[in-house]
């Protein structure tokens, strides 16, 4: 009797294995310097862009996003890479190193804002993810797994939020913006981080901002 030919079974098996090991493997490009596009000069526009090469290893969503470099819309949904040269014709300076992200928009009854999304395995142990935000952004919005994450603002102008219940998990990392306002909504940010720090309640952060105060005002008196 002639044994069965398991050879598809075996590759099946092999291409299953070789997802998993892809999709297990670390979030890249998180403070966005990958990037390879062509520098525009200072002080002058760059235009559409090519995805792959303005944002390595991560995706650009939302229905009829404009993915730009050194550019932007007059209100309509976009991602842009801003740098290396600044500033730009835009007006933005980096927030680290030579590229930082805008995403943008200024009509909240769109059903799909910009998003800037990335799948990989968040490390074992995070306790929190943290990033640089222009101006103190406070339209920044993260999810994980479609599931959004409460932010708050840390020191050295970031933003953090807890994600402990995703470590050594693998996730899709999501980026946009909170839409709680009319008019325009967006974030400009760099530097992704997760930490093995928790993040401070609220109230931690009133506490300190007081006592922060109450300092500086008896130094004040001493001199």
């Amino acid at each position: 009797m002639k044994s069965k030919n398991n050879k598809p079974i075996i590759i099946c098996a092999l291409l299953v294995a070789m997802g998993q090991i892809v999709y297990s493997q670390g979030f890249v490009n998180l403070d966005f310097e990958d990037a390879t596009v062509a520098p525009t000069p200072i002080n002058e526009y760059g235009g559409s862009v090519d995805p792959a090469i303005a944002f390595p290893g991560w995706t650009v969503g939302g229905s009829g996003t404009y993915v730009l470099y050194n550019d932007q819309t007059l209100g309509s949904p976009a991602v842009s890479l801003m740098g290396p040269t600044f500033p730009s014709a835009t007006g933005y300076t980096p927030l680290q190193g030579s590229y930082s992200v805008l995403i943008y928009y200024d009509n909240p009854s769109i059903l799909q804002q910009p998003t800037l999304s990335q799948t990989g395995m968040i490390p074992p142990g995070t306790q929190s993810i943290n990033f640089l935000v222009g101006n103190g952004e406070s339209d920044a919005a993260v999810a994980l797994n479609g599931v959004n994450i409460p932010l708050v603002s840390i020191s050295g102008g970031r933003m953090a939020g807890n994600i402990s219940a995703f470590a050594g998990s693998v996730a899709q990392l999501t980026f946009s913006t909170s839409n709680n306002r009319v008019g325009d909504n967006f974030l400009y940010f760099d530097g992704i981080q997760f930490s093995t720090s928790s993040v401070p309640e609220p109230s931690e952060f009133a506490l300190g901002t007081i006592g922060a105060l109450l300092l500086g005002i008896r130094r004040w008196q001493r001199s």
